[in-house]
């Protein structure tokens, strides 16, 4: 559909294509427009085939390159690529087949569309998909081209008759019958978010020596980078910043660069602006809000979408020094009265200085329900629908960061949780009961403390991982990496690392828990099967300890997304669970 603004008129366009459910994100596959303006360029999904009866028999071999169990991480989306002429309404398929997209630009005279897509062959290898690049004329006068394999990235040329991409420390340019020349060398070997206004280029570049150190382990850091502009005639590279902050959210406006900062110590954001040519680039606005979506106008103007602790997002637009709201899309919202959370530094057993989030209702004597996963203070400037439903209930919500440490996770969240409960505490405000929650990998977490340590009068945890050994082996390549390099950091498999396995399981510390837990799981969860809440529940009942175990039939990871009443129950029954222990 089509909106005009001048009349407020709004009418359908094309032909209906297959509705998009998955929970895949889809943002690189957004509608684009030609530069004139007549014509828009859609990624219309495919319909999946007939569904296939199960076999009576499975043979899985140890050279398969995908095990079933890995089915539900594969995007395996089918697209076609189509046209459609704004006048008319017509739409006209321009590629003959449908590719697994994952994004799409179009070149600046309209004529070429790029696509990035999985290599067929690839498509649902853990970790090891492989990306093509594809063109597409517009005009359907000749079939889609393959132009590479494998490359970081590709943007147009300013004059879209070439691509542009980085290979061998070099920055190239690559004509579309493919004649190459490089346009400088000495490029930077990790780059990002490439864009292209007029003669110039901007990326992210990764600063040498910065970022994790070892690079098969996970880690939620990432490496240092600078924004980085290249005169594309010329050569000339340069560097726009030179202080330690994330970066994001790169967009031309004619020759105006803008993107995005984010201080590390306070985690304000500000907006900069560098006009091409000039010497360094000046700052346009700075808040305590989380900025996204950036998108710049060829006259300089800039759309974005902003929120803040205490106000979901919204749509703005910068124009002339002046910011403008163009949606409201939580009036509902307005009869609440939400608080931003406090930041404070408090050190960790081992003596490691750590940031928490503190959200504080009202009054004194007052409960407090403390949230794990990670690093979490950096989302203090984003809206938290959960912590600001606590406090409106009367309870106070915290969120310590954790310091994991390979080999020792579930120590590493004992040894930063128990600090910042401590400090909470010593503020004097609470009525003395903490609740622990979390989901996921935090839900792991809390099943971790409550087995180790007794500072908790309740738990409320979502799909929590329980045991090492039968996560590794449930069946999926995806469990092998997370438990021996991923997010679990056992640091090996189950030969090599089996005292990290049984010491940082909660099931095998079960006879140690005291705290009254409920354990909620979605039964069509296939991130964490539904047998690692049922493990921890059947030991606790077993060891007759306080537990309930709720199973939602239609729940998948996250239990709530897709049904509304779900939603409601899991929220009713965590209040419940909290007003029953922590009032």
């Amino acid at each position: 559909m089509v909106w005009d603004a001048a009349s407020g008129v709004t009418r359908e366009l094309g032909e209906e294509f297959a509705e998009d459910r998955s929970v895949w994100a889809s943002e690189g596959l957004t509608l684009h427009w030609t530069p004139d303006g007549k014509t828009l360029i859609v990624a219309a999904l495919q319909p999946e085939g007939p569904a296939v009866a199960s076999p009576r028999f499975t043979v899985i071999k140890s050279t398969d390159a995908v095990v079933p169990g890995d089915v539900f991480f594969v995007d395996k989306r089918m697209w076609k690529l189509a046209t459609i002429d704004v006048a008319s309404g017509s739409m006209k398929y321009v590629s003959p087949k449908g590719y697994a997209f994952r994004n799409i630009a179009i070149s600046p005279d309209g004529r070429m569309a790029m696509i990035r897509a999985v290599t067929p062959e690839t498509l649902g290898h853990f970790r090891a998909e492989k990306m093509e690049t594809w063109l597409v004329p517009l005009d359907g006068s000749s079939a889609p081209k393959q132009v590479s394999q494998g490359r970081a990235w590709s943007v147009f040329s300013p004059d879209g008759r070439e691509l542009i991409y980085p290979e061998g420390g070099a920055l190239h340019a690559r004509t579309f019958d493919g004649a190459d020349r490089v346009l400088t060398g000495g490029f930077p070997a990790s780059t990002r978010g490439a864009v292209v206004s007029g003669s110039w280029l901007a990326v992210l570049a990764s600063r040498p020596g910065t970022g994790p150190k070892d690079p098969n382990m996970y880690s939620i850091l990432r490496p240092d980078e600078d924004v980085l502009v290249v005169d594309l005639k010329s050569g000339k590279s340069k560097k726009l910043t030179s202080k330690t902050e994330e970066l994001g959210d790169l967009a031309w406006g004619g020759t105006a660069l803008f993107y995005r900062t984010i201080d590390p110590a306070t985690y304000r954001e500000t907006v900069h602006k560098w006009v091409a040519g000039e010497e360094s680039a000046s700052e346009v606005f700075s808040g305590d809000e989380a900025l996204a979506r950036f998108s710049a106008s060829t006259n300089g103007k800039l759309s974005f979408t902003s929120m803040t602790a205490t106000r979901p997002a919204d749509a703005f637009v910068f124009d002339s020094g002046k910011r403008t709201a163009i949606t409201k899309l939580n009036p509902q919202l307005e009869k609440f009265e939400f608080v931003a959370p406090k930041m404070f530094e408090f050190y960790s057993e081992d003596g490691d200085k750590l940031l928490a989030l503190l959200y504080r209702p009202s009054g004194d004597h007052v409960p407090v329900v403390t949230y794990t996963y990670e690093k979490l203070s950096p989302q203090k400037n984003r809206f938290n629908p959960e912590a600001q439903m606590h406090v409106t209930h009367g309870y106070a919500y915290l969120e310590p960061d954790i310091l994991v440490k390979p080999g020792y996770t579930g120590e590493s969240f004992v040894k930063s949780t128990v600090p910042a409960v401590n400090a909470v505490r010593a503020m004097g405000f609470t009525n003395g009961k903490f609740g622990i929650t979390g989901g996921s990998f935090g839900g792991y977490s809390g099943l971790y403390m409550i087995s180790h340590v007794d500072i908790f009068a309740a738990a409320v945890l979502r799909a929590p991982p329980s045991e090492f050994f039968s996560t590794w082996a449930d069946g999926r390549d995806r469990d092998i990496w997370t438990i021996d390099n991923g997010q679990a950091r056992a640091v090996g498999s189950p030969w090599t690392s089996q005292r990290s396995y049984i010491n940082n399981s909660p099931f095998f510390s079960a006879d140690q828990v005291h705290t009254p837990v409920l354990i909620m799981h979605g039964e069509r969860d296939y991130t964490v099967p539904t047998q690692q809440g049922e493990m921890m529940f059947y030991a606790l009942r077993y060891l007759k300890r306080p537990a309930e175990l709720v199973l939602y039939r239609d729940g998948d990871h996250s239990i709530v997304r897709g049904s509304r009443d779900d939603y409601l129950d899991y929220y009713q029954r965590t209040l419940d669970w909290w007003r029953k222990y922590l009032q």
